[in-house]
């Protein structure tokens, strides 16, 4: 065996494992806002105020008749915040966020939150 080819293809390894890396850092970052932004000074209430619009958009209603049941810190094992979609991929990284508990018509919807502003609606499994 050639030395210097096993030298070769070890490098070659390398820039993969580091291209891999590279786009789950700069998906991240374009998904959820500038790397190392900090949540805004209202913390949760960006998220809430977000899932509230989202919900009375899905349901066609006004985001007053919305009830807010619950807001928790989460630390999310990835960037799916909880709820991946089949086919996707997610950066493995603790992302801190909320879980998010919206009531409406006797019924609660759950959502999920980044701290740079992005907020998911998780279906019922």
């Amino acid at each position: 065996m050639n030395k210097n080819r096993g030298i070769t293809e070890l490098s070659g390894s390398r820039f993969l494992v580091i291209g891999i890396i590279a786009l789950f850092v700069f998906g991240y970052a374009y998904f959820s806002g500038p790397l190392g932004s900090a949540p805004g000074p209202d913390g949760a209430e960006t998220a809430v105020e977000r899932a509230k619009e989202d919900l009375a958009n899905r349901k066609g209603i006004d985001k007053e008749q919305i009830t807010v049941v619950a807001v928790k810190e989460v630390n999310w094992p990835d960037t799916s915040l909880g709820c991946p979609e089949p086919g996707m991929m997610y950066a493995q990284v603790i992302t801190p966020g909320h879980r998010i508990i919206l009531s409406y018509a006797g019924q609660t919807y759950e959502y999920h939150s980044d701290q740079g502003g992005r907020v998911v609606y998780c279906e019922p499994k």
